[in-house]
C-alpha cells in the first residue's frame, strides 16, 4: 500500500509538471511539433495499411491532432473520434468525424461529437484498425501516463489480443525516465514525437 501511495504521487506531481510544460508552449512552436508529428505518424505502415483510425481531439496543450485529421481525410481514410459511453465504467466509444460533424464539449471540456444515442451507431476498439493515443508522458519502454482516467486504460488493458494497433502521439519533452508502470498498464507499439518514431517490439501472441 505505501508502495502504491508514493507510485500515486509520483505521478500525480508528473502529470503537473508535464502539462504545465505543454501549455507554455508558444503558437508557433505548438503548431512546428504538430505539423512535424503528424508527417511522422502519417508515415507509420500501421497507418499507411489501415482504413478506420480513432483519433482524439487536443486539449490541455496536448499536441495538436488537426493536421493528422487533415491529412487522414484528403486520403479517405474513414476517421473516428471517441465519445464517452459511461463515465462510471469508463467506457470509451468511437462516432464517424467529417468535417461537417456537428461537435459539443463533454464534461471534461473535450470535444466530442454530438450524437443521438438511440439513433447513430457507436463503433467499438474491436472496429479500429489504430487508434491514436493521448498521453501526458512516456518512458523508453513504450508505457504511457495519461490524464488519470482510466479511459484509454480499458482500452488498451488488452490490446495485444485485439485486432488495433495503439500508437501514442506526444511532443519530444514528455518523455519521462520517472514512470512506474502500475501492474495491469501495458506498453503501446509505437509513439510518435515530432523528433522521433518510436518503436517496440511487442509480441502479440
Amino acid at each position: 500500500m505505501e508502495l502504491q501511495y508514493m507510485i500515486n504521487k509520483s505521478r500525480y506531481f508528473q502529470r503537473q509538471y508535464f502539462r504545465n510544460m505543454r501549455k507554455k508552449l508558444n503558437i508557433e512552436d505548438r503548431k512546428e511539433f504538430s505539423d512535424r508529428a503528424s508527417d511522422i505518424a502519417f508515415n507509420c505502415n500501421e497507418l499507411l495499411s489501415s482504413k478506420n483510425v480513432a483519433i482524439f481531439m487536443s486539449f490541455d496543450g496536448e499536441i495538436d491532432t488537426s493536421p493528422l485529421i487533415l491529412k487522414l481525410w484528403r486520403k479517405n481514410y474513414n476517421v473516428f473520434l471517441p465519445i464517452i459511453h459511461s463515465y462510471l465504467e469508463k467506457i470509451l466509444m468511437f462516432v464517424p468525424y467529417f468535417p461537417d460533424t456537428i461537435v459539443k464539449f463533454n464534461k471534461f471540456n473535450i470535444i466530442e461529437p454530438e450524437i443521438d444515442k438511440k439513433k447513430d451507431v457507436l463503433f467499438s476498439k474491436k472496429d479500429m484498425d489504430v487508434i491514436i493515443v493521448p498521453l501526458v508522458a512516456f518512458n523508453k519502454n513504450g508505457y504511457r501516463l495519461g490524464m488519470g482516467g482510466g479511459f484509454y486504460d480499458r482500452i488498451l488493458k488488452n490490446w495485444k489480443k485485439e485486432e488495433f494497433v495503439p500508437i501514442g502521439l506526444a511532443y519530444s519533452f514528455q518523455l519521462s525516465n520517472e514512470i512506474i508502470p502500475s501492474y495491469w498498464e501495458v506498453p503501446l507499439l509505437k509513439i510518435v514525437t515530432p523528433d522521433k518514431l518510436w518503436s517496440w517490439n511487442i509480441n502479440r501472441a
